[in-house]
């Protein structure tokens, strides 16, 4: 190390969450990696099942990269805030039409944030509409399974 250093990272409430979401996140992504490869040695055709376990995989990959970003933004002292409203829409320009560095911040952050959560938000809902097709797929499957094709013949005659 080098002698005279004196740097010091502050952690506080909010970067601590996020590292903790993050492991749980990772924890997910490596179940969901240990079940892909189960259905593969099992089935090595690709099926929904499969796929669902693939977009959840990428929204648990997704969640802990905008989770590091949120916090490498927080650790670099990013001075801005989360409003509905871009920034781009109201910039104030002062007297010689620069703009302030506090917008071109707050800029940056709105457009990290729009990528950082709405992206793994979409996903997520994919998901879940994955998630009923493979519910779906399931219950026709075992349907027909309980069905007797002798009574099938006799129905159709």
């Amino acid at each position: 190390m080098l002698e005279g250093s004196d740097l010091t990272i502050t952690l506080d409430l909010f970067v601590v969450s996020l590292l903790l979401a993050s492991l749980l996140f990772l924890f997910c992504l490596v179940l969901a990696k240990r079940k892909y490869s189960f259905l593969k040695r099992v089935n090595p055709k690709f099926d929904l099942k499969k796929l669902l376990i693939l977009s959840a995989a990428t929204v648990c990959f997704l969640r802990v990269m905008s989770f590091i970003g949120v916090i490498a933004m927080d650790l670099a002292n990013v001075r801005a805030h989360y409003s509905l409203k871009p920034a781009s829409s109201h910039i104030e320009r002062d007297t010689a039409n620069n703009i302030h560095p506090i917008e071109k911040n707050q800029a940056f952050y709105d457009s990290s944030m729009t990528v950082l959560f709405d992206l793994p938000n979409a996903i997520v809902i994919s998901t879940y509409v994955l998630l009923t097709l493979v519910w779906a797929e399931c219950s026709l499957l075992s349907r027909f399974h309980t069905e007797s094709t002798a009574q099938w013949r006799k129905r159709g005659l």
